[in-house]
């Protein structure tokens, strides 16, 4: 909901700035979700966390959008329930089985971590955002899942690009 003044270009610019990354940070917890359900168990626990932690700074995002610029998106937790039933739905994970799918994915929720941790270090610049404690907490989180994310790609790439050695011997010898 919009307040009774009048909002400046820069207010708008900033609205749409944060929308933006509402939508990115939507879709990238239904790809951690989608990652978790996929590959938790390869990742031995490491991604488990993610959503929880995604949906704690989608949380913080939604706050900042509402005390910055004076706008409630009281839909968010509808949509988001809807997209993940979605996502469900269409069995969208027993299709990521494959080492090559499993790479590409962790290299998406790579780049998309990577853009969050660049949309922090920018919210510090928008008038009444977020408080240097908030920048810390938020950036030590991001730097965290960057480094567990990049670490699981690094071996998903190794897992994709070598054949086990049961698979060697099987074709060598078949």
């Amino acid at each position: 909901m919009f307040g009774n003044r009048s909002r400046s270009s820069e207010e708008h610019i900033a609205t749409a700035y944060l929308v933006t990354h509402l939508c990115g940070a939507t879709l990238g917890l239904q790809l951690a979700r989608s990652l978790v359900d996929s590959y938790g168990s390869w990742a031995e626990g490491r991604l488990d966390s993610l959503p929880n932690e995604l949906e704690y700074e989608i949380g913080q995002l939604l706050q900042l959008i509402e005390d910055t610029q004076e706008i409630s998106l009281p839909r968010y937790p509808v949509i988001d329930a809807g997209l993940n039933r979605l996502r469900k739905l269409v069995h969208i994970d027993a299709l990521w089985q494959r080492r090559l799918v499993k790479l590409a994915a962790l290299e998406v929720m790579r780049t998309a971590l990577c853009g969050k941790s660049a949309m922090w270090e920018v919210l510090r610049d928008i008038p009444a955002g977020e408080t240097e404690d908030q920048h810390r907490e938020l950036n030590a989180l991001v730097s965290k899942q960057i480094s567990t994310v990049t670490d699981l790609h690094h071996r998903a790439a190794t897992d994709a690009f070598n054949r086990p050695d049961s698979e060697k011997s099987h074709t060598e010898h078949g």
